[in-house]
């Protein structure tokens, strides 16, 4: 499967209960681009469930703290504060099909490219381009971004996709930095 990137991100509240379910374990926890992600997804239902498929993701996302700037669809908070988050890039890997899961381990590797970083940013300019932003708007909130609170969350997420109800997924934050 190929990158996705420049897509809002709305998590589901309800998707919080069913953590416990699936679980996220890496062999390390730090990363520089071009390394593979080794590590395991395990799930530990409470009783079978048919689900349509098992996927591993390594997900970028922007946040952004700021003022009263509107630059993008997600706005949260209060006292004139927001906070939007970008997801800037999502890439996943499927790692089984439709099935009945209950308890598995599943190993996965995630390769990650040698510019994500790079490529990271300007799907982030592209995303601003995509929200029907000018030019000069995008380099206004750039130039806004640069004073306002603003970083880049890396995850590996799991998710078990059940049809008509609430999948289950969990995530492990890791830390992705230039070589060395």
């Amino acid at each position: 499967m190929s990158p996705s990137v420049g897509q809002s991100y709305i998590p589901n509240p309800l998707s919080f209960f069913k953590k416990k379910q699936i679980d996220v374990k890496l062999q390390k926890y730090s990363y520089t681009p071009g390394e593979i992600i080794k590590g395991t997804v395990e799930l530990k239902l409470k009783r079978p469930v048919q689900a349509k498929k098992l996927s591993v993701a390594l997900i970028g996302r922007r946040i952004v703290h700021q003022g009263n700037i509107a630059v993008g669809p997600i706005r949260v908070g209060n006292q004139g504060q927001q906070t939007q988050v970008y997801t800037i890039y999502h890439f996943e890997i499927p790692l089984d099909e439709e099935a009945v899961y209950y308890h598995e381990l599943y190993p996965f590797d995630i390769q990650i490219p040698p510019d994500i970083l790079q490529s990271a940013q300007q799907n982030f300019n592209t995303t601003l381009t995509g929200l029907g932003k000018t030019i000069t708007e995008i380099a206004q909130v750039m130039n806004q971004l640069s004073t306002a609170g603003s970083r880049v969350e890396w995850s590996v997420e799991a998710r078990l996709n059940i049809p008509l109800k609430i999948d289950i997924i969990n995530s492990q934050k890791i830390v992705l930095s230039e070589q060395k």
